[in-house]
């Protein structure tokens, strides 16, 4: 019962922000990316179900997105943080989770394997992985590193809907990133202690996509996300991810 009332809280602040404003900010931030020819699209087989996806760069260090439920793979592009991180020399990667664009709606797995058999159709098991989730990305990004903590190199959520059973103390170095606006950053605070390597960062005058807020914002989510990975960055964050 508790999960499902975090579930519509989750969705009651998608709904209404999609209804206020989402498609505008989300325009800007388009409107401002200049394509470099970076990023390429792509789709893979997952277990017989085809899942589309965003790939940049070719180093050896990987970063995977996941978008929220009132956005998509093309978000992370538009806020210019997968540019940045090929160029630092990091293969980043933003899927389209099910149901979204040309991803199967779908998945062998559900929710607790879809990551892990994507990653396994791109090749990667065994890979460390930097993971990055939004709001309903963490309905994915979480089941992954309660499952496979060993191969997750840092969390970077974007207000990625936790878990609600977490254990004690997880050592995967995270960084939580939350607009002062949104009501997840008080309803978090409990579940944000189970992390014990960890660091809050607020986003001031922002909603709940608080990397959206406005270009402002999308550059300093980007610095954020560069720091937190080993990537030369305008701003030091306290933690930084495994490798």
């Amino acid at each position: 019962a508790k999960m499902r009332r975090r579930i519509a809280l989750l969705f009651g602040i998608v709904l209404s922000y999609a209804s206020s404003g989402k498609s505008d900010l989300e325009a800007i931030v388009k409107g401002a990316y200049k394509d470099r020819g970076l990023v390429t699209r792509k789709t893979i087989e997952v277990k017989g179900h085809g899942v589309e996806f965003l790939e940049a760069g070719h180093g050896s260090r990987v970063v995977l997105f996941c978008h929220g439920a009132a956005f998509s793979m093309n978000t992370w592009q538009w806020v210019g943080v997968l540019d940045a991180l090929a160029l630092a020399n990091f293969r980043a990667i933003a899927v389209n989770l099910p149901g979204y664009g040309f991803s199967s709606k779908t998945q062998a797995g559900g929710k607790d394997h879809f990551l892990y058999d994507f990653i396994d159709a791109l090749r990667l098991t065994g890979t460390k992985v930097c993971l990055i989730a939004a709001s309903m990305g963490g309905t994915y990004a979480m089941p992954y590193i309660l499952q496979h903590q060993h191969l997750v190199a840092g969390y970077v959520t974007a207000a990625g809907l936790l878990s609600k059973d977490l254990p004690p103390s997880l050592n995967v170095h995270t960084l939580f990133i939350y607009g002062d606006q949104d009501p997840r950053l008080d309803a978090d605070s409990s579940a944000r202690t189970h992390f014990s390597n960890s660091q809050l960062t607020i986003f001031k005058d922002a909603p709940h996509p608080c990397y959206l807020r406005d270009l402002d914002a999308t550059n300093e989510f980007t610095a954020l996300v560069l720091s937190f990975v080993g990537a030369p960055s305008s701003i030091s964050t306290q933690i930084h991810a495994q490798w």
